[in-house]
């Protein structure tokens, strides 16, 4: 048998939420059946996100490793064969190298350029070496995936630009206001889209934020779960004047903001620009509220159209990111090739030599009256054979210039001479 490197999984892709969900593996029990895979692979790693539930795992025994993967999680949820066989997918070999470098590169993500894999992917990694399932050989794969993931954000720009309408509204705020540290927000209303840009404004720095809503108490529950203060609807309105930032997202069919409660403000604030942000449905604030001096009102539809321009930038960036993951992709199988290649060869060079001493000792054995000179010219015409059988495909397989074929024909090698794997290596 013979170590191969495979992924196998479901994601976004394959799997709808409902069905991923049930696979998510607390800590605990992802490390439990992890480490019950020990008796066939080698090396694992489990990667359990929302968006994705995976095994990289080195192994000789891939089926039965399989199987068990399949043991673990049906203790779970137990899926119809017809279900799993659409849901998981398995890569094996360069196809799983690849598959592991576009994930850690966020280019297989739901939102291409996410910033939450890499790290995501790393902490899977090092859970693995935490409980002695990660070993040298994917010591050495997953660090150069995170490498090539680290050129991908650096060198493209497929995570440069928000794609999320609460992550555009913070970046159109850096954009006005240069840096956040030194401003305040007000958020209006505690629901889901108005925690996500709160969140946001935390991540980018924001100095302080209050949140207000009709709920004073849902106020005080974001407001304390972000590090903000909680006020009734009423108050935040009576200090909108304090804000820079305002993020607006109430039920109801009256706009929360009029033209002139902003311009009452705008008064107060004596010129400071106010950035106001609608992305409530209704709309929560009068649109002639933007053309008060020096007040900046994006509404969602405004922001809808920067992330939408954002993500078609995003995916002109993939063929760039795509170009950084075949130079990566180039190194790994370097790499490879050294665990792979030259072992290959030595392995060939000693079998050939197995055989030939095998064969020399059958013919003295069934020619004991030759003459020592006689022996010695027949025994250096062996070797010399044997030299000249090995040159041509060593000569050939050293000078592949593509690293992929190279791994391919020394893997071939190994299965047509019938040689052991190179210790730590996966095909």
């Amino acid at each position: 048998m013979k170590d191969r490197f495979i992924v196998f999984g479901l994601n976004h892709s394959t799997t709808p939420v409902e069905v991923r969900e049930k696979y998510a593996l607390p800590p605990e029990e992802a490390r439990l059946v992890v480490e019950s895979l020990k008796p066939d692979a080698a090396e694992a790693v489990f990667l359990s996100t929302c968006n994705r539930v995976e095994f990289y795992l080195r192994t000789d025994r891939a089926e039965e490793a399989i199987t068990r993967v399949r043991t673990a999680l049906n203790a779970k949820h137990k899926l119809k064969d017809s279900d799993a066989a659409k849901y998981f997918y398995r890569h094996d070999g360069v196809d799983a190298f690849r598959h592991l470098f576009r994930v850690a590169g966020s280019l297989d993500s739901m939102v291409v350029g996410e910033a939450q894999i890499l790290g995501q992917v790393k902490e899977a990694y090092r859970s693995a070496v935490e409980a002695g399932t990660a070993g040298p050989f994917l010591n050495g794969v997953f660090q150069r995936a995170f490498s090539a993931a680290k050129r991908v954000r650096s060198q493209t720009d497929i995570a440069r630009l928000p794609v999320s309408i609460s992550s555009v509204a913070v970046d159109l705020a850096l954009k006005i206001f240069t840096r956040l540290d030194e401003h305040r927000a007000l958020v209006l209303g505690a629901g889901e889209m108005s925690e996500n840009t709160a969140k946001h404004l935390v991540a980018a720095g924001v100095g302080k934020f209050w949140v207000a809503n009709r709920t004073v108490e849902k106020a005080r529950l974001l407001a304390q779960n972000l590090g903000g203060q909680a006020m009734s609807l009423a108050e935040g309105l009576e200090r909108l004047h304090e804000a820079d930032i305002v993020i607006s997202s109430v039920g109801g069919d009256q706009p929360t903001l009029t033209s002139e409660v902003v311009r009452s403000a705008m008064a107060k604030r004596r010129g400071k620009p106010l950035f106001l942000i609608d992305i409530g449905v209704p709309r929560n604030i009068e649109p002639e509220a933007g053309r008060v001096d020096s007040v900046y009102l994006f509404n969602i539809d405004d922001l809808s159209q920067v992330a939408q321009a954002n993500r078609d930038a995003r995916s002109k960036a993939l063929s760039q990111a795509e170009t950084v993951l075949d130079q990566e992709m180039r190194e790994l199988l370097a790499w490879l090739n050294n665990l792979a290649l030259v072992p290959t060869i030595t392995g060939l060079r000693e079998r050939i030599e197995s055989l030939r001493s095998h064969e020399w000792e059958e013919f003295l054995k069934k020619n004991p009256d030759l003459a020592p000179k006689d022996l010695e010219r027949l025994e250096r015409l062996t070797r010399s054979m044997a030299a000249k059988m090995l040159h041509e495909p060593t000569v050939r397989l050293k000078g592949l210039e593509d690293e992929s074929d190279r791994f391919l024909y020394a893997k071939v090698l190994r299965e047509l001479f019938g040689l052991n794997p190179p210790p730590g290596s996966a095909s």
